[in-house]
């Protein structure tokens, strides 16, 4: 009877180290809103010129205007996966005309704490347009492979829409 007490009392104790080494913060995350934005060298077409007959056979060639298109970015203080946190520390966007995605968002992540998935870090996003339609969800993965608490992972890749006019970042859970 002493032993399955002593082996018991053991295994709580071990439970008890496990639920104190949580690395994510106790206090909630608090969110900021980040704008950037991307030009569109092909975001509008100027008018063809009064004088352009179109029953002459010749036509005026297009030309485009370029635009400027601003995304509003809702990031975290951190966010959770597993047991690992990060934050967004930096996020830089590319048009690509010619792709599924047009917008490719270029974001640099620091590492506050690794936890039990020592392979990457998922960070889960949102993209909105200007209805509030989702017109994206999605994560960005930040590899962990050789990489410490308080390192910046750069270059973390994700991509949406051109017509998307916000973008939440939350935490990412495999489903």
């Amino acid at each position: 009877m002493k032993s399955t007490i002593c082996i018991l009392l053991a295994l709580i104790c071990v439970a008890l180290c496990f639920a104190g080494c949580s690395n994510v913060p106790k206090e909630p995350a608090t969110t900021t809103v980040v704008n950037q934005s991307f030009v569109n060298p092909y975001g509008d077409t100027v008018t063809p010129p009064a004088n352009a007959d179109p029953t002459s056979g010749t036509t005026a060639p297009v030309k485009y205007l370029e635009t400027v298109n601003d995304v509003e970015f809702v990031v975290s203080d951190y966010n959770v996966y597993g047991n690992s946190v990060a934050a967004i520390k930096d996020i830089k966007l590319e048009y690509h005309a010619f792709s599924a995605f047009e917008v490719t968002g270029i974001a640099s992540v620091e590492i506050q704490a690794i936890g039990s998935r020592k392979d990457d870090m998922k960070i889960g996003y949102i993209a909105y347009d200007k209805d509030g339609k989702m017109v994206r969800k999605s994560f960005l993965m930040a590899d962990l492979d050789g990489v410490s608490k308080g390192d910046v992972v750069e270059d973390c890749i994700f991509d949406f829409p051109e017509n998307t006019v916000k973008v939440e970042f939350f935490d990412y859970t495999d489903k």
